[in-house]
């Protein structure tokens, strides 16, 4: 398997010092049972290893497909690839997974605690709200951001299918046929 090694560079991400050490899951769990009592102080560690790599996997892909656009522009071109069109119609999409997975990566990677050392998530547990309000409220949750994402979607496929509308040129002022290089045209698209 490949691997990229850096010297020092896991050691400054960790502590801020080239020369400090970084301690591994193990030696974590048994300092935090001894200095918060006993109990399971580590993440689920798959799941944060699968949703940091694919936070940057599909960040890096929308990135990616926006550099071949770019660079399918250049020149004044227009981009006529098929795969580059469909690629565009996922391509909103990929933030937004991207997104959610780190959201994911986040949370479960701070498990257990809610305020880290103060505060398990066992101990945030409200006493006060019923499962019955909680499967209410999430349902109704889901349900809006399902709605929203058909809307979103179904909206990106109509203007997709529509194409860009027909654009006249403008008028050659001086009918000499060709247009004056230091005319003031609108940008169609500038970067």
């Amino acid at each position: 398997m490949f691997a990229l090694k850096i010297p020092y560079l896991l050691s400054w991400l960790s502590t801020g010092d080239v020369d400090g050490e970084v301690h591994g899951i193990n030696d974590l769990q048994a300092q935090y049972a001894a200095q918060y009592g006993p109990g399971d102080y580590a993440p689920m560690i798959p799941v944060a290893y699968w949703s940091f790599r694919l936070m940057i996997g599909f960040g890096l892909a929308a990135a990616l497909v926006a550099l071949l656009v770019l660079w399918a522009q250049r020149r004044g071109r227009t981009p006529s690839s098929k795969w580059l069109l469909r690629a565009g119609l996922v391509l909103p999409l990929l933030p937004l997974a991207a997104n959610a997975f780190g959201w994911i990566f986040t949370e479960m990677g701070r498990q257990p605690w809610i305020v880290f050392g103060e505060m398990l998530t066992r101990d945030g547990v409200s006493r006060s709200v019923s499962l019955t309000e909680v499967l209410t409220s999430f349902t109704a949750f889901t349900l809006i951001y399902a709605i929203l994402a058909v809307v979103e979607v179904r909206l990106l496929l109509t203007y997709a299918r529509r194409g860009l509308p027909a654009v006249a040129p403008p008028p050659d002022d001086d009918h000499d046929g060709d247009r004056d290089a230091d005319e003031d045209r609108p940008l169609a698209f500038a970067y």
